[in-house]
């Protein structure tokens, strides 16, 4: 397994104010969106999206959607996404606000390493931006 992570960043907003706008799909649309994410879509537990060259990613919830600190989402790749990775969004009370960090597992061989792993710290680094910016 291959671990994939943005930088942690730290924000001005309260642990479960974040963590609520990652559970809720149309704000965890809009963080990817900021990214190399188009055609976000959502239903129940799943969502999926296309990034940067037309790959489609399909993502199911395998986490409790109650989670106000810690590990507040994770997501599981379902077929027909190429890759097989869990996302994972870890928000932690400090001081005054919270620091957040997305990461994921992958299960790459070497040659899929080299043109995912930039991929996925673009858009993990993209979404740490994005958090910055809003909180």
């Amino acid at each position: 397994m291959t671990r994939i992570e943005s930088p942690t960043v730290s924000l001005n907003s309260a642990a479960t104010d974040v963590a609520r706008d990652f559970q809720d799909w149309t704000t965890f649309g809009e963080l990817l969106s900021s990214g190399p994410v188009s055609e976000f879509q959502a239903d129940g537990d799943r969502c999926s999206f296309k990034v940067t060259g037309g790959v489609s990613i399909h993502l199911v919830r395998t986490s409790d959607p109650g989670l106000t600190e810690g590990q507040v989402l994770t997501l599981a790749t379902e077929a027909p996404t190429p890759v097989k990775f869990t996302l994972d969004v870890n928000v932690v009370t400090a001081g005054e606000g919270c620091t957040c960090q997305v990461g994921c597992d992958a299960d790459l061989n070497p040659f899929t390493k080299m043109m995912v792993e930039p991929a996925l710290k673009g858009l993990f680094g993209q979404m740490a931006d994005t958090l910055q910016s809003r909180y």
